[in-house]
């Protein structure tokens, strides 16, 4: 599953974290906390927050991996543009990136749909 930038910027997930006070007992009164209890519902926020955290990581790791192949490949591109250019070829330049073995034929070889590479014989 791929996500855009601006899904990415749009899924930002505001946690609020608990203040904890701890139990605090001062035999003159004056400075005495019951401190904060661990309640189911703090329990859950914590997990909420956790779990939220995670799939944000996820998201940002998805969308930098796709990045990456997008970046790989129009470097690949502007190489292919510069050789042809230096070497006087300026028509009929070609850039497969074999992302899938539906835009061709092959009468030789296998496609690996995997790795995105095509082994000849």
């Amino acid at each position: 599953m791929a996500f855009n930038f601006q899904s990415l910027k749009d899924a930002i997930y505001d946690y609020i974290p608990t203040f904890w006070r701890a139990k605090v007992d001062d035999p003159e009164g004056d400075n005495s906390s019951k401190g904060t209890k661990f309640t189911p519902t703090r329990a859950n926020n914590i997990e909420t927050g956790i779990d939220k955290a995670h799939e944000r990581i996820t998201q940002i790791v998805e969308y930098l991996e796709g990045e990456e192949q997008t970046i790989k490949k129009l470097f690949f591109e502007f190489l292919l543009l510069k050789a042809s250019v230096t070497s006087g070829l300026t028509t009929n330049i070609l850039s497969e990136d074999f992302s899938n073995a539906n835009s061709f034929n092959l009468k030789e070889g296998v496609f690996d749909a995997q790795n995105k590479r095509i082994y000849l014989p």
